[in-house]
């Protein structure tokens, strides 16, 4: 038999809100290193607020740690992704980061990715490498239990697909700009199995379906652009870019027909010199078009990529062959999102002065803010009953453990505001003077709108209630 204690419950039971003072969030710095920069370097925006706001910290060369507020962001994205994927029947997997040679050397890729492949031995001099993707783990995996799949799982009208959000490692020679050009980095990458075309297609445009769902979610401005297969091999390719100053890819856009193209995909001698014709004949549009527009030259645009779409045929089966019974021949597709980096993409796209970070609403490290009465005030006794009475409120509703309580009352409200701009809480519920009127403060802080609000009239139990509050029309 087993005796619970009060006391045990006691100790295991905490509030859902979290209090600002509990957390490691440290306080803001601008980091000098990234003012001082050289000769024809652009300074990332994002990188910045990410670090000096204390989402991430850079711990060497092209890997960082992610912080509390970091990994809230980041477990987020992940959700968000999931669902997605989940939808379109993908069933999740982790495979390990550590790989042996062996098995990259059957289909020549420990040749073709050359130095970028992390490599290493054992005690015993084994080689093995830190993987940069995993279509060769996969597919031996897919191969291993072949004769354990059913037509119901690869078939005419089904593909199996695969994913998983892990850690990748590629050994840059130059990594910078924080998550956006890294040796550790977090990708969801998914892998799908057909036994016909019919089912490649399918497949192909469902996750790209869900990939724009992702991007419009994070209100990103996106362009998707035809690109080069490069060293994964296949047939056909998408990329997936958010234009940005600090983007290493370029891709070009049709001004007729709104077709982006990558860099790769424009002949190297006319890279510099595109003219709409030579686009015209990349993108194929066929719209009728003048000399003089033919004639005109297009400028590349640089981006940050964030995803990326490949039917890759049967490069990878060939090697590691898939013994099906109903069909002698399996190919693949993989689909990648740079997880960690899409996350940067979101601040550098959107941030409000170059300091703070304009989340969207599904990412947000919190939802809520509260700001009780600075100690010592005159509103302090009443603000510190109305936390609890809110709190309550609110771990029992939608926003759950999204409410942050900055219990630093030895601060100012408005030093706490800034702090909570900083971090880029959408909104912050002020308890000031106006608490004496039986009134809150909201205050959006992306925009600094401010109204008051009466605290009966704050609804908790609606996600949408965001939504109303974001329009001011309570």
């Amino acid at each position: 038999m087993i005796f619970y204690s009060p006391k045990i419950s006691l100790v295991l039971t905490r509030n859902v809100h979290f209090n600002r003072s509990s957390l490691l969030i440290p306080n803001y710095k601008i980091n000098k290193s990234r003012t001082e920069l050289k000769e024809n370097e652009t300074s990332s925006v994002s990188h910045a607020i990410l670090e000096n706001n204390g989402f991430i910290s850079d711990s060497g060369p092209g890997f960082s740690t992610f912080l509390p507020l970091g990994k809230r962001v980041l477990n987020k994205i992940k959700n968000l992704i999931r669902k997605e994927m989940n939808k379109i029947d993908g069933q999740e997997i982790e495979m390990a980061s550590l790989s042996d040679l062996a098995v990259w050397s059957v289909t020549g890729r420990d040749e073709l990715i050359g130095h970028e492949l992390f490599r290493l031995k054992d005690r015993k001099g084994k080689e093995y490498c830190l993987c940069p993707t995993h279509e060769e783990i996969v597919t031996a995996l897919v191969s291993k239990y072949s004769k354990s799949i059913s037509s119901h799982c690869i078939g005419d009208n089904k593909a199996l697909r695969l994913y998983q959000i892990t850690k990748k490692y590629r050994d840059e020679s130059r990594p910078k700009h924080g998550l956006l050009r890294s040796r550790e980095f977090l990708m969801k990458d998914m892998y799908t199995f057909h036994i016909n075309e019919q089912s490649v297609e399918q497949t192909y445009d469902d996750v790209c379906q869900s990939y724009e769902t992702i991007f419009e979610q994070l209100n990103l401005n996106y362009k998707k652009a035809s690109a080069s297969v490069g060293s994964m091999g296949g047939k056909r390719s998408h990329e997936y870019h958010v234009e940005a100053s600090v983007g290493e890819d370029r891709i070009f856009t049709c001004q007729k027909c709104s077709r982006s193209v990558s860099i790769d995909l424009v002949d190297a001698e006319k890279q510099e010199s595109v003219t709409q014709k030579t686009l015209c004949q990349v993108v194929n549009c066929a719209r009728n078009l003048t000399d003089i527009e033919l004639s005109e030259k297009i400028e590349f645009k640089k981006c940050i990529e964030i995803g990326h779409t490949f039917i890759l045929g049967d490069r990878y089966t060939k090697f590691l062959s898939i013994n099906l019974d109903k069909s002698p021949k399996v190919t693949m597709g993989c689909y990648g999102i740079g997880v960690s980096r899409l996350m940067q993409a979101c601040v550098e796209s959107n941030n409000v002065d170059k300091v703070y970070p304009n989340w969207p609403l599904d990412i947000a490290p919190f939802m809520i803010a509260i700001l009780p009465a600075k100690a010592g005030s005159k509103e302090e006794e009443k603000s510190q009953i109305l936390v609890k009475y809110l709190t309550g409120m609110m771990d029992g509703s939608v926003f759950k453990d999204d409410v942050l309580v900055d219990d630093r009352t030895w601060m100012t409200i408005g030093s706490r505001l800034i702090d909570s701009k900083l971090i880029g809480v959408p909104f912050s519920l002020v308890l000031g003077k106006c608490i004496h009127d039986e009134q809150i403060e909201i205050v959006i802080n992306s925009d600094s709108l401010r109204q008051t609000l009466g605290k009966d009239k704050l609804n908790c139990h609606s996600r949408e209630t965001a939504i109303v509050l974001k329009q001011l029309n309570i």
